[in-house]
């Protein structure tokens, strides 16, 4: 068989025995009943950086997962990192080059080369993928959202693991990802995932690099990212991009959607997953998801780029985490440059980030009002002068339907895969279920277009 001849002529490219590739049959289940699962992969863990070659053995047992995840029923998105690494093998270069063009050259080169694994892997064990590949461009624009929802919704529908990257090769500096850790969590959120897992080469978040500090400690569970006091200091690897940064941004971002963040060691995904997931097992660090988590539009919000940054005092942060518009008179500084109805953050006097949302303002117009604190805002203007149209100027900031709190409560309560199916599981048998009560479902499509 030609594809099984292929996995043996790399063979002497893997350390330590070849894993045991078991063909297996999707299982399918009613939309409404079926957990999500998004698994990110750094390029750290795709590539065995001294041979300069694929970590073979690593991406099968990474397939594999994904192969019993999807038999028990749970929808598995993968987002796999590693075009620009395997570029570079390919091309047999050791440093990444800084030229923007060669750079998304290399992710041409090297992303052909990583599907074809993918696609052989998977189609050895008896599973459809596809691959997606997506810009930040794509997702902050609204129809495009849409459509890439109703993309991955009709793979799923179809038995197919979407293989997610970022396209490298159109996407500009200014509307980038930079990382796919934020792409993951971007894609968790569109997916509606109840689990969003961040494989990396240490075991979760600790207070400080443990590589350096024998007094690190890993923390379990996060409650609450903007308490955290660690130290996140440190890029990513010489072919990778992330970082202990980008997985804070991400889950951030993750868990306001109500998507659970997990950051684990990658060389242990295939229990870790299978036993967070399909068991309830605690594993590497937890970001608890929102209580109530971000629909419709609001969660839209979380994929649109961050243009500026607005102080509030605390009467409008109060107003903001409540749910109510947030008026110009509780705006306290402005930072950035931005025109109307932009995306901002918004911070609170801690310097905290609470909330994000299309601003009625431009930047301008703001740092003036701003300036005089306290004041209510200025009327009787037009677009041109830099807020929205509106013969008496915006009655608000920011209107409460365009903002989404990042800041918000979190489940306490754990969950797993068997709080969607009622009471137990059995992989031979379809049975009727509904998701656990406090896991952030899927939402039964409530935010369709129409309602977005």
């Amino acid at each position: 068989m030609k594809t099984a001849a292929h996995l043996e002529s790399v063979q002497e490219q893997v350390s330590g025995r070849f894993p045991t590739l078991t063909p297996v049959r999707p299982f399918r289940r009613s939309p409404s009943s079926q957990p999500t699962v998004v698994i990110k992969v750094g390029t750290s863990s795709l590539l065995r950086t001294e041979a300069g070659t694929l970590h073979l053995s690593q991406i099968c047992t990474l397939c594999e997962t994904v192969a019993r995840l999807t038999r028990a029923g749970v929808r598995v998105v993968l987002v796999s990192s590693g075009a620009v690494g395997a570029g570079m093998f390919r091309m047999g270069l050791t440093e990444k080059p800084r030229e923007v063009a060669k750079k998304q050259a290399l992710a041409a080169v090297g992303q052909v080369h990583l599907m074809r694994y993918y696609e052989d892997i998977f189609n050895t064990i008896g599973i459809k993928c596809a691959q997606v590949l997506l810009t930040l461009e794509n997702l902050s624009n609204r129809k495009q959202y849409v459509r890439a929802r109703n993309t991955f919704n009709a793979l799923f529908d179809m038995g197919v693991v979407p293989v997610v990257n970022e396209n490298d090769c159109v996407a500009v500096e200014e509307l980038r990802f930079g990382d796919n850790d934020t792409l993951s969590a971007q894609v968790a959120a569109l997916c509606e995932a109840q689990w969003l897992f961040l494989l990396t080469d240490v075991d979760g978040l600790y207070t400080s690099n443990p590589n350096t500090d024998p007094g690190a400690r890993r923390i379990e569970v996060v409650e609450n990212i903007n308490e955290l006091d660690v130290d996140v200091g440190g890029a990513g690897s010489s072919v990778g991009t992330g970082g202990m940064v980008t997985k804070l941004t991400a889950a951030r971002i993750a868990c306001a959607a109500g998507c659970k963040t997990i950051v684990c060691l990658s060389s242990n995904l295939e229990k870790d997953v299978e036993a967070c997931v399909l068991r309830g097992e605690p594993v590497g660090t937890a970001f608890l998801p929102a209580k109530i988590a971000a629909k419709g539009k609001k969660k839209w919000l979380l994929a649109v780029p961050i243009q500026g940054e607005i102080g509030v005092d605390r009467s409008g942060a109060s107003a903001v985490l409540r749910g109510m518009p947030l008026l110009t008179s509780h705006v306290t500084r402005c930072e950035g440059s931005f025109r109307v109805q932009e995306c901002v953050r918004i911070v609170n006097e801690d310097g905290q980030e609470i909330a994000r949302g299309l601003c009625n303002y431009n930047s301008a117009v703001l740092e003036d009002t701003a300036k005089d604190y306290g004041l209510a805002a200025p009327m009787g203007s037009i677009m041109e002068d830099g807020w929205v149209d509106d013969e008496d100027g915006p009655p608000e900031c920011m209107h409460a339907n365009n903002i989404c709190v990042t800041h918000v409560e979190t489940l306490k309560k754990s969950f797993t895969f068997n709080d969607f199916l009622g009471a137990g599981y059995d992989s031979n048998e379809s049975r009727g279920a509904s998701p656990g009560p406090g896991t952030s479902p899927r939402q039964s499509h409530e935010d369709h277009e129409d309602n977005e």
